[in-house]
């Protein structure tokens, strides 16, 4: 009967019937707490019904009786970090080190459960607890510099990947997270030092040839070419051998040479897909329906229901478009004006529509005001948080929040903010799906792959057209093709979308120092040019499987153009 039971749930849960599965998966619980598979499921029902207390006391009694079971402690460890049990989590995260000490690897154990579990700025905050208790732990400090690294920490982050350089000098990882933070920085000079420094230690060292292949604009000079494609004939890492294959794309890309670019770009993008976790592949039916959703519940009604819930607040502005559509270019030129503070990309809008919705009862139709007036209020907060960390002792009349996806949240952005500005970046739909399949991104498992790119685009395309729909008047939307021709008309559009006087020193953005994070941290350092329009005509082979939808979306921009345009 228990046995019954826990495979009547798991195949419930498969079919996505989980209200079914739930009184199957407790029954079994309940008669063989130390079932893994069956309480790994069972505590991921209750996370989603908003139960996560009793989720956790289900895990406690599993690690008494599987106290060395690395699964059910970081299980346990997740969902106490989900329901803000710190402490506790803090406790078993200290047996899961005593445990398995490797665990703190970078793309280890404990790497996923901070990743997964916990905004980042409460990972750095645990991270900072552990490395004090464990200060030779040099994995541990990896883990910290790159949690830093997310939260745009630069000073921190650097100390961080020095003491791990320093506790481990033959490992060539922080030498290369070294020179990336430099190379963010604009500061390639240093940066090639620390990845000749990490070459020396390992002269294959996939992420380093990567790095000094960057910052030397991915010209390689004949011996270094000669060595890159020795190595992808015999590297067996999938990451490092997809590492490789992308220096040799981008080589032959500067080079003109377009048919072994995307030779090289299609095994490099064959090799990330084949190690992205099942659960974050690309799903288009899953990410169709998210996008109906998100289209049924965000009505005129709704807006309208919530129209005074949120701060009134005009400071933020939100940068929002698909990768690679010139989001980062924006924002920095944005942030060139002495009124305006850029501070990356942030998860912050998703973490406070979050709050709103647990706020609600979790259901994000049920929005009421007060959660939704506790949320803006909290992400405010968080904002300058930012500030303070990238623009300490200046008060701007405006930050600048560039998060790409952000267009999946506008609704709620324009609920949260009704007086905040949202620019959507648009650009032709062949250069994006292009760059985004040259472009190695971290966490964008849609980028490897050409049909779910186009599926992408297309559901990004829908989602704006309904969002012109109903919040249309407070979207303004810039297009790259005019940004990067004539930047002028389009930055005196966008400030005025915020409400601020034009500036000439957002037309030298080139010229200002900072800290890029993006993709596009050296294009954006580049003074403006109009090399990367229609780029996508050298890959048209490359793109033919897809070549005909992305047609039918520009299209389909230009019909909207004109309609926009019409009298």
């Amino acid at each position: 009967m228990i046995q019954t039971d826990a495979a009547t749930g798991m195949r419930l849960v498969q079919m996505g019937r989980y209200a079914d599965a739930l009184p199957y998966l407790d029954r079994a619980n309940r008669n063989a707490p130390a079932d893994a598979p069956a309480l790994h499921a069972f505590a991921s029902l209750l996370l989603s019904a908003n139960r996560g207390t009793e989720a956790a006391e289900r895990y406690r009694i599993a690690a008494a009786l599987l106290p060395e079971d690395m699964g059910v402690l970081h299980g346990w460890a997740h969902v106490l970090l989900l329901i803000g049990d710190r402490d506790q989590a803090l406790a078993t995260i200290e047996r899961m080190l005593a445990l398995d000490p490797d665990c703190a690897r970078v793309g280890g154990m404990l790497d996923q459960l901070l990743r997964g579990s916990t905004a980042v700025d409460n990972a750095c905050d645990l991270l900072q607890s552990l490395v004090e208790r464990h200060p030779l732990h040099a994995g541990l400090f990896g883990l910290q510099g790159q949690a830093l690294l997310t939260a745009e920490r630069l000073h921190d982050a650097q100390a961080a990947y020095e003491r791990y350089r320093d506790l481990r000098p033959q490992d060539p990882l922080p030498r290369v997270e070294l020179g990336g933070i430099a190379v963010s920085r604009g500061d390639p000079t240093t940066a090639l030092e620390h990845y000749r420094s990490a070459l020396e230690v390992d002269p294959g060292y996939a992420a380093a040839l990567w790095g000094y292949a960057q910052v030397g604009g991915w010209r390689l000079e004949p011996a270094m070419l000669d060595s890159v494609e020795r190595l992808s004939q015999s590297e067996r890492d999938p990451r490092a051998l997809a590492g490789l294959h992308d220096i040799l794309a981008r080589h032959h890309d500067h080079s003109a040479d377009f048919a072994a670019a995307s030779l090289h770009a299609a095994r490099t993008n064959a090799l990330m897909a084949q190690i992205v976790p099942p659960q974050m592949r690309y799903d288009c039916k899953r990410h169709a329906d998210e996008i109906d959703n998100t289209i049924r519940c965000s009505t005129l009604q709704f807006f309208q229901r919530l129209r005074d819930a949120g701060s009134r607040e005009n400071r933020p502005v939100f940068v929002i478009g698909l990768p690679r559509s010139g989001t980062t270019l924006l924002e920095q030129m944005l942030a060139a004006h002495p009124g305006i503070v850029g501070v990356g990309e942030q998860s912050i809008a998703t973490a406070s529509l979050n709050r709103a919705i647990a706020a609600s009862g979790g259901i994000p139709a049920s929005l009421s005001a007060r959660a939704v007036g506790a949320a803006a209020a909290w992400h405010l907060q968080m904002l300058d948080k930012r500030v303070q960390r990238v623009a300490a002792g200046r008060h701007p009349d405006r930050v600048v929040d560039k998060m790409p996806d952000n267009y999946l949240l506008a609704g709620w952005l324009r609920i949260a903010f009704p007086n905040a500005a949202i620019i959507h970046c648009l650009r032709d739909p062949r250069d994006v799906a292009l760059s985004c399949w040259l472009t190695q991104f971290a966490g964008v498992p849609w980028s490897n792959d050409l049909h779910h790119i186009a599926h992408r685009i297309e559901q990004h395309r829908r989602l704006m057209r309904h969002w012109r729909a109903t919040i249309g008047d407070h979207l303004t939307e810039i297009r790259y093709e005019r940004l990067v021709t004539d930047p002028e008309t389009e930055l005196r559009r966008a400030l005025a979308a915020i409400r601020l006087d034009w500036h000439p020193d957002v037309l030298v953005h080139a010229d200002r120092k900072g800290f890029v994070a993006s993709a596009s941290r050296q294009q954006v350092r580049e003074p403006l040019h109009a090399r990367s329009i229609a780029r996508w005509r050298n890959y048209e082979h490359a793109l033919q499987p897809i070549l005909s939808r992305l047609d039918a979306i520009a299209a389909q921009d230009a019909r909207d153009v004109d309609s926009d345009n019409a009298p």
